[in-house]
């Protein structure tokens, strides 16, 4: 059922699906208490589950295995609505300075008016991308957008739900200007579907099955390419380590209906890389 109503919904334009959310959660974002820096669900675009458990759960993975403290400089690169900005308004000291860039104009503008409003070192920018999923209104493509900040800037970058949604090209050079901006030894942590063994098997009978298989990844959605976009292990692990990164950690998701107690939170799998 989970997989048909998948398919509907893949298949209305971009501005249909907001309109959708907006409609199914109108009565309850109605009565929403205003005061709290927690968008209406209306507006929520980021995927199912719990908004603010989700949000902390990667901000704690984030400070266990991303080494961060108070003082750093954070890139989050599809910063969406403020899913994890909103953890880290309350971490980050003022000499701390948060930033987030997305490709939906909408999370950008809540985040600007609802927490750079209220913590100034915090600020994020819209960038016109073409993407199946979420902008198909724009010509500018990933493959060949250059992150808009200086060489060695960051002390950690993150993607969540972000490589999800992007095919080779546009990966492999997201982890090459990841790497021009992260600064020497530093960490970026990142979530993916990946392909092994285990998870290719065991997809078959999730809710999560990418049927198309192309060389080196398999999309879920051939229509919708960018609506979910798998990798395979070796290839992507390749592409990683010849951008500069070594690869530190490899935490599985159970995304594929894979029993895994390393990633508890996630049902992608993640990747914790390092600067070389």
């Amino acid at each position: 059922m989970l997989a048909i109503l998948r398919k509907l919904y893949y298949r209305l334009s971009v501005k249909q699906r907001y309109t959708v959310r907006k409609l199914i959660h109108f009565p309850q974002d109605l009565f929403r208490d205003k005061k709290t820096l927690i968008p209406p669900k209306g507006m929520i675009y980021t995927g199912s589950g719990d908004f603010v458990k989700i949000g902390n759960s990667f901000f704690e993975y984030f400070k266990k295995h991303g080494e961060i403290n108070p003082n750093f400089t954070i890139l989050d690169v599809g910063s969406g609505i403020g899913r994890v900005a909103i953890p880290f308004s309350k971490y980050l000291s003022k000499k701390g300075r948060y930033y987030g860039f997305d490709i939906v104009e909408q999370g950008v503008n809540w985040c600007t008016n609802n927490i750079s409003s209220k913590y100034p070192n915090f600020k994020f920018e819209y960038v016109s991308l073409k993407n199946d999923l979420y902008n198909t209104a724009s010509n500018n493509t990933a493959n060949n957008f250059t992150f808009p900040y200086k060489n060695n800037k960051f002390d950690f970058v993150f993607l969540t739900s972000v490589f999800t949604h992007m095919l080779p090209n546009d990966v492999n050079n997201y982890l090459k200007e990841i790497n021009r901006v992260l600064k020497q030894n530093k960490k970026c942590i990142a979530t993916f579907f990946i392909l092994d063994t285990i998870s290719s098997n065991l997809m078959i009978n999730s809710e999560k099955n990418f049927k198309h298989n192309f060389e080196n990844y398999a999309l879920m959605d051939k229509k919708v390419k960018e609506a979910n976009v798998a990798y395979k292990k070796e290839f992507l692990f390749e592409m990683i380590n010849n951008n500069g990164f070594e690869i530190e950690s490899f935490h599985e998701g159970n995304w594929s209906g894979r029993k895994t107690t390393c990633n508890t939170f996630s049902s992608q799998d993640i990747l914790i890389l390092k600067k070389l």
